[in-house]
């Protein structure tokens, strides 16, 4: 759909489940994951829904499963999580470590998923820096809160973002790299938060007690949407940085969520 919530277009008509649509950098092709081929397997098509890809590839009675797809800035590649390995669980217990980082290039092939191995534990959740060169990530081990990494290349470094007490999930940068989105319910219920990457400070954004998710940042940097439950069924919003403003641009009855803004508006 536009940006201001008009003609709404439907690009996929499959029987099974289409999700997580991410667009590439250069505006040209949008990822997806999809059951439509049996097991959860991530695909590409045109911004039109046309040239519909299964990078994956796995038998239709494959138990492997991945979801989430981020293209890297740069490369040819996508982050995705997927519970197709045994993951490194270090320290970690209490039946976390199912979902797992890994690598998918966009040529495809199940064969060309590798996993990263940098960090243990359960891991849903990852965005690529502007620049292609840092991870924004969320991780968990065992019983342990969500919380925010950053995995820096060609270094391999990682160090954690944010105090524990945060819960953190779904980092995504800003256009400029300044900032990270993320979402957050150490104050009883999902918002909103913004990480300033130089000063570190920490801005609650939305303080609504409905549930706010899935943040995505407009190209010009200027404005957020998300995902929010606050009129009783998930609508996506809009809310201005500058002005706080609100705007709920599907008004639907059916649940809208996961947008992702498209590099070319």
């Amino acid at each position: 759909m536009n940006s201001d919530g008009s003609h709404v277009t439907r690009l996929t008509d499959d029987p099974q489940v289409d999700a997580d649509p991410d667009w590439s950098p250069d505006g040209a092709r949008i990822a997806f994951r999809s059951r439509r081929d049996g097991s959860s397997d991530i695909f590409v098509m045109n911004p039109d829904g046309s040239g519909i890809k299964n990078l994956v590839r796995d038998p239709a009675d494959s138990f492997d499963d991945e979801f989430a797809p981020d293209w890297r800035p740069g490369a040819d590649e996508l982050v995705i999580y997927t519970d197709r390995f045994q993951p490194p669980l270090g320290n970690c217990s209490g039946g976390r470590g199912v979902h797992h980082l890994a690598f998918l290039a966009t040529e495809g092939g199940h064969e060309a998923i590798t996993e990263f191995d940098a960090l243990a534990g359960e891991q849903t959740a990852a965005n690529w820096s502007p620049d292609g060169s840092q991870l924004a990530l969320s991780s968990a081990c065992g019983a342990e809160n969500f919380q925010l990494y950053l995995w820096e290349q060609p270094t391999g470094t990682i160090r954690e973002l944010l105090p524990r007490e945060y819960n953190a999930s779904t980092p995504t940068w800003s256009p400029n790299g300044s900032q990270l989105a993320f979402v957050s319910n150490h104050l009883g219920n999902s918002d909103i938060y913004l990480l300033n990457m130089q000063s570190e400070e920490i801005a609650n954004l939305t303080q609504h007690p409905a549930a706010d998710l899935n943040p995505a940042w407009s190209p010009d940097g200027r404005r957020l949407a998300f995902t929010t439950n606050r009129d009783g069924n998930q609508e996506i919003y809009t809310i201005d940085l500058e002005t706080g403003e609100l705007t709920n641009l599907t008004h639907n009855p059916a649940d809208d969520n996961s947008p992702d803004w498209s590099p070319i508006e």
